[in-house]
């Protein structure tokens, strides 16, 4: 039984992704276990709150590595690869013009979020490169999960974290501190993205299908306000602990948060193998539910006993991971794994939710959203009643999340979308 569930393309691809994924992942960590130790809790809490700008920052391009996986899927499905070529390179237009205005508007407001943050100008300058320089990336994972490469996919991952631990820590040495570490993540994009290029090529020899592209558009913005609600629910709580308590404490608070983030990112390549998947089952007119419940069952093998490991042994984890400066974190390691591993399956479920078409779950998000942001706002007596909040507010939402999925319908389109 265990060798026929191996030999499933589910199964496969996941483990083929999962170990890009782990890879990426895992120079990510060290390259934040080494900026944790080199900085110091002071400097790293800045580092924190900068990398949760930069996700948010990032939920743009997030969006568009979804909605094009979605159409690439559908196209190959059709065998229509002319349309994909005719959609990447009327994307790729699109997003240099999105990525100038976004530029334009960022360095407009970084006099107020250096004064809210309590961070250097020079800092968010750094910072605002990544929106024009990193923006295309995306473009090109997104059509390699949509035809399921995962292969190139992984291979570009791996590419992207071992530039981004490497130019971190020779930056950091030749004293640029926040700066060079921020630096390092721009270079290693630019690079993912040229080196992503070639396993397209063929790709990008077809000849050119003008297709509609404004089914993709609109299909892309519930996509973006899916990705920046699920963000917010990971990033803003750094954001607002940066805010309201000093630089020592949020350093300590980014150290909680990136160990917690461990158990999502090394999650997160079972939300991506399962979204290609499940739009191509309702675009097919097949029952897509299977297929979620047995994705939730791969990433509950995952994240169930990485939170208990995070509660039994969390001295072990910040002394091996940030060193003895960090000790005083180590009674919120296994809370904060908790409240991560819930996020996790909000994640997954989300997810699913947009391969098949459904919106109103949208609402539901942004409104715990507002709990999440307005708890932390009015409760933050101390770094455990920010975790507590967080915990709280992702168990509801979780709920109700699976309780829609159980009562409704098997998501399951009842007609072909020949526009798509």
């Amino acid at each position: 039984m265990i060798r026929k569930l191996l030999q499933t393309d589910l199964v496969k691809d996941n483990l083929v992704l999962f170990l890009g994924t782990l890879i990426l992942n895992i120079f990510g960590f060290l390259y934040h276990f080494y900026m944790g130790r080199a900085l110091g809790p002071e400097h790293y809490g800045a580092l924190g709150a900068a990398l949760s700008i930069l996700y948010i920052m990032n939920v743009p391009l997030n969006t568009v590595q979804t909605g094009i996986a979605n159409f690439a899927s559908v196209y190959k499905v059709q065998g229509e690869l002319g349309k994909l070529k005719y959609l990447f390179f009327k994307s790729l237009k699109r997003l240099i013009l999105f990525g100038i205005l976004g530029l334009i508007i960022f360095l407009a407001l970084t006099p107020f979020i250096s004064r809210f943050l309590h961070l250097e100008l020079s800092t968010l300058f750094v910072l605002s490169s990544f929106m024009i320089l990193t923006l295309l990336l995306p473009l090109v994972r997104g059509v390699l999960q949509g035809i399921q490469d995962f292969k190139n996919l992984s291979i570009n991952l791996v590419v992207e974290g071992l530039l981004k631990f490497s130019i971190g820590i020779i930056l950091v040495i030749f004293g640029y501190k926040v700066n060079g570490a921020i630096g390092a993540l721009v270079v290693s994009y630019v690079v993912a993205f040229l080196i992503g290029l070639k396993p397209l090529h063929k790709l990008l020899k077809q000849p050119s299908i003008k297709t509609n592209t404004k089914e993709v558009y609109k299909y892309t913005m519930p996509v973006l306000l899916m990705l920046l609600s699920l963000t917010i629910f990971y990033s803003i709580d750094i954001i607002l602990v940066k805010h309201f308590f000093s630089d020592v404490d949020a350093g300590y608070y980014s150290a909680i948060s990136l160990i917690g983030k461990i158990i999502f990112f090394g999650s997160l390549s079972i939300s991506q193998v399962m979204f290609p998947k499940s739009a191509e089952l309702y675009q097919s007119g097949k029952a897509t539910k299977p297929l979620l419940y047995k994705s939730l069952g791969i990433i509950s093998l995952f994240v169930i006993p990485a939170i208990l490991i995070y509660f039994f042994i969390p001295r072990f984890i910040v002394n091996l991971l940030y060193g003895s400066a960090y000790l005083p974190i180590v009674p919120f390691i296994g809370w904060f794994g908790l409240f991560i591993g819930l996020v996790s399956f909000v994640y997954l479920i989300s997810f699913y939710q947009i391969s098949i078409h459904k919106r109103k779950f949208l609402f539901v998000l942004f409104f715990f959203n507002i709990l999440e942001i307005a708890g932390i706002w009015f409760f933050h007596a101390s770094l455990f009643q920010v975790i507590q909040v967080l915990f709280i507010i992702t168990f509801l939402l979780l709920l109700v999340l699976i309780i829609e999925v159980i009562i409704s319908k098997d998501g399951k389109t009842q007609h072909r979308h020949s526009s798509v």
